[in-house]
This record gives C-alpha cells, sequence and structure tokens, in this order.
C-alpha cells in the first residue's frame, strides 16, 4: 500500500512539473502558396512563450533567394495553444518573388530568452521554424514581360517641360511619364517602352525609382524621362502608350494608357544649329549610367561565383593532394604488372602470333621463370601438367627453330594446350594454398589452448 502511494504521488509530482514546464513555438505562415514574379506574399514569424521574454526578439535579416523580402512591422499578441494561453511576437513581411519556379523560405534559427513558470530569470533557448515553399509563376501568356507589373492600383501621368503647340524643327522637348504603385516595390515597375517615330530622335534620359515603406503598407513610383529631338516639319503622330497591370486583390487585369499625340512641327530656316544638338543630346544620352543591375562577375552572382570559386580551390587542393599518391600508385601497379606471369604470358602470347620460333621459345623461357622457377625446364612443364598434344607440338616448335624445315608448328593449337596446361597449374596451385590454410586451422582446433610461441 505504501509502495503503491510513493508511485502515485511521484507521478503527480511529474505531472505538475511538465505542466508548468517551460514551452516555446515558433513557426513561419504565409498567405499564399502560389504568385506570380512580382506578388507580393505576406509572411507572418512567430514566437510564443507559455511565460514571456526577458529580452527582446531577433529574427535576424531574412533572406529568401530568388526573392526580395520587406519587413514591416512586429505586433505583441497573445493565442491559445491546446488551450493554453501563450503571449509572443509576431513579425510580419511580404515577400516579393523575382523569378518563377519554386522559392524556399529557409527554416530560420532564433535565440529568445524567457523564464520557467513561476521564475523571472531568463533561460537562453534556440528555437527553429520550419522551411515554407511558394511556386512562382511566369507572365501569362499574351503578355509583354518587358511591360509587366502587379499592382493593388496604378496611376499614369505625363508631362512636357513646354507646350506641344508651337514646335519647329531643332526644337527639343522634354517628356515624363510618372508611373505610382501600391503594394509593389520600384525594382517591379518597368521602363517605358517608346517607340520610335519618323523624323524624331527620341534620347531616354535616367529614370527615377522609388520605393516608400511605412509599418503597414509599400508602394512605388517611376518616373522616364526622354528628350524629343524634331527634325523634320509636318505632323508628327506619337504613338499611345499602354500599361498593364495585374490586381492580386482581385486578380484581375487592368490597362492604363496614354493616348497618342499628333505635334504639328513648324519649319525652321535656321537649320545649321540641328547638327550641333544632336551631337550635344547623344553625348549627354551617352554619360547617363545605366540603371542598377546586379554586380556580376563573368555573368555569376557573386554568390554563385564565390561557391564556385570555393568549390574549385577544394577540388585544386584534393587533386594536388592525390595526384602524387596516385602516380605512386599506378607507378607501383606497372612495375608489378610488367614483373607478373600474367604479362610475360601476354608477351608469349603476343609471340605465338608470329612465325619467329626462336622469339616464342625465349618468351616460354622468361614465362616460365615467372610463373615457378622451380621447374627446371619446359620439358618438365609439359611432361606434368601438358597433353600428349602439347608434347608433341612443343617438339615441332624446337625442331623449327633448329632448322628442321620438315617440322610443322600449330601455333593456335600450341596456344590453347598451353592455356589448358597453365589453368591446370594454377588450379593446382589454388588447391594447395586452400590445404594449408585448412591443416592450420584444424590444429589449432585439436589444441586450441597451445600457444605456438615457446618461451
Amino acid at each position: 500500500m505504501v509502495a503503491k502511494f510513493r508511485i502515485l504521488a511521484v507521478l503527480f509530482l511529474l505531472g505538475v512539473n511538465f505542466g508548468y514546464a517551460q514551452q516555446l513555438i515558433s513557426y513561419t505562415s504565409i498567405n499564399h502558396t502560389e504568385a506570380y514574379i512580382g506578388q507580393p506574399v505576406q509572411m507572418t514569424v512567430s514566437v510564443y512563450s507559455n511565460t514571456w521574454f526577458t529580452k527582446g526578439v531577433d529574427v535576424g535579416n531574412i533572406q529568401v533567394e530568388g526573392a526580395l523580402t520587406v519587413f514591416f512591422r512586429s505586433v505583441s499578441n497573445r493565442k491559445t495553444f491546446s488551450g493554453k494561453p501563450f503571449s509572443g511576437v509576431d513579425f510580419i513581411y511580404n515577400v516579393f518573388p523575382t523569378q518563377e519556379g519554386v522559392i524556399t523560405i529557409p527554416e530560420l534559427t532564433i535565440h529568445v530568452e524567457s523564464p520557467k513558470p513561476g521564475g523571472y530569470e531568463g533561460i537562453k533557448h534556440t528555437i527553429h521554424t520550419k522551411a515554407k515553399e511558394i511556386t512562382v509563376k511566369g507572365v501569362p501568356p499574351g503578355y509583354n514581360p518587358d511591360n509587366w507589373l502587379v499592382s493593388s492600383t496604378l496611376n499614369v501621368s505625363e508631362k512636357w517641360n513646354q507646350s506641344t503647340k508651337k514646335v519647329r524643327v531643332g526644337d527639343v522637348l522634354q517628356r515624363s511619364i510618372h508611373r505610382s504603385a501600391s503594394g509593389t516595390l520600384g525594382e517591379f515597375i518597368p521602363a517605358v517602352i517608346l517607340d520610335s517615330v519618323a523624323g524624331v530622335s527620341i534620347y531616354p534620359k535616367r529614370p527615377s525609382v522609388n520605393t516608400n515603406k511605412t509599418k503597414t503598407y509599400v508602394s512605388a513610383s517611376r518616373t522616364d524621362g526622354a528628350n524629343y529631338l524634331f527634325e523634320k516639319e509636318g505632323d508628327v503622330v506619337l504613338p499611345r502608350i499602354e500599361f498593364v497591370y495585374w490586381n492580386y486583390n482581385n486578380h484581375k487585369f487592368y490597362k492604363k494608357v496614354i493616348d497618342s499625340v499628333t505635334i504639328h512641327v513648324e519649319p525652321n530656316p535656321d537649320l545649321s544649329m540641328l547638327a550641333g544638338i544632336k551631337k550635344q543630346l547623344e553625348a549627354e544620352t551617352a554619360a547617363v549610367p545605366e540603371e542598377d543591375k546586379p554586380f556580376l562577375i563573368l555573368g555569376l552572382p557573386v554568390k554563385t561565383f564565390v561557391e564556385y570559386l570555393l568549390i574549385s580551390i577544394l577540388l585544386l587542393y584534393l587533386l594536388y593532394r592525390l595526384l602524387p599518391w596516385l602516380y605512386r600508385k599506378i607507378k607501383t601497379h606497372y612495375k608489378t604488372y610488367h614483373a607478373s606471369e600474367k604479362y610475360a604470358f601476354k608477351n608469349l602470347k603476343h609471340a605465338l602470333g608470329h612465325s619467329n620460333h626462336y622469339k616464342i621459345l625465349n618468351q616460354l623461357k622468361i614465362w616460365l621463370l615467372k610463373l615457378d622457377s622451380e621447374i627446371p625446364s619446359m620439358h618438365a612443364f609439359v611432361a606434368i601438367y601438358g597433353s600428349d598434344a602439347l608434347q608433341k607440338a612443343f617438339n615441332q616448335l624446337e625442331r623449327r627453330a633448329n632448322g628442321d624445315p620438315t617440322a610443322t608448328f600449330d601455333s593456335r593449337r600450341f596456344k590453347t594446350e598451353l592455356k589448358a596446361a597453365r589453368s591446370r597449374y594454377l588450379k593446382r596451385e589454388q588447391n594447395l594454398v586452400i590445404d594449408k590454410k585448412n591443416t592450420v586451422v584444424s590444429k589449432r582446433w585439436l589444441n586450441p589452448m597451445t600457444s605456438e610461441k615457446r618461451f
């Protein structure tokens, strides 16, 4: 009875301790698992404790390969897990995919400090979140990738630096096209596509790109400018410009348009300055740097280049350490093989393919020494391991080598019989080795307590 009471008491204490043990929860959630290029995906990193955090939680700088990540805000919160209250913080981000395919939000390692229930001193913990995948769709068929934008709204406006009503040949007008979009970044607003116009030279200017972010929202704007040099008189029609965007809130496509502009160009009797103006505009355009692009080394991003470089250095180092060993190994194998019976027999078979009987006899002597130096001669080898056919063929070989024209030597038959004799010899040697091993094992088994060493 006392023993049962003790067991129940221990179980009760374990249950109490478990119920009040330190519990931490961390996870990553996203509001979409599919998105277009440039479509924002809300990502929330949540960290909760059944007590509280004695030190601020820092999830670090989250990098997602194939996407741009924008942090908005952190929100303190209380939630219930398995019927128990937890307090914690949610970190809210927007992830903007930049490439088609599957991108992965990596597993996060988060360091926190939180006390045990009933305590007050923070204890350091390391917790993790699981990785999340997003399937990124490319630009739908029928839409121009160079004029693609994902946004909740798009506003377009146009501005000229002077009136388009009074234009003469040689005049230069500056045109600015401004676009502002909600729910996107400046990097995703495409450049304005300006079609060429007969009688007009167009010189693009450096665009102005901005991204505005608050704790709850992000928006962007882009202004593209160009200088228009009118070189011929008459009516000039600047074609209309279309901008297409996909609204991620209602999943619909919208189009914004700048209507075509007709400009009547008056003649100008003084055209001597036209060449100078054109040269100046060309120089200004050449001086305008290109839009910021990722820094590439040999066409690769820096990270990829460094990875390839490190792998190449490692491979070269391994090759440097391995080559001397490999050279010694090959050299030793080469020497061993050229000193072996197999190599001698190979040369003998090669000699049998020719009609030089002296060379065949010489190769037979070399091979026999490699096979077994205890065998005194080929006559002895043939007598022990050869057949009658081999004996006859060997006699014919010796007669031909001694100049007997009546001897007929069949090299093919000799080779076949010699192979069979060699096989018989090797099989006999193999059986001798096996018998020797069995004898040693048998001796040890019959007298296992006897030491082979004597003192």
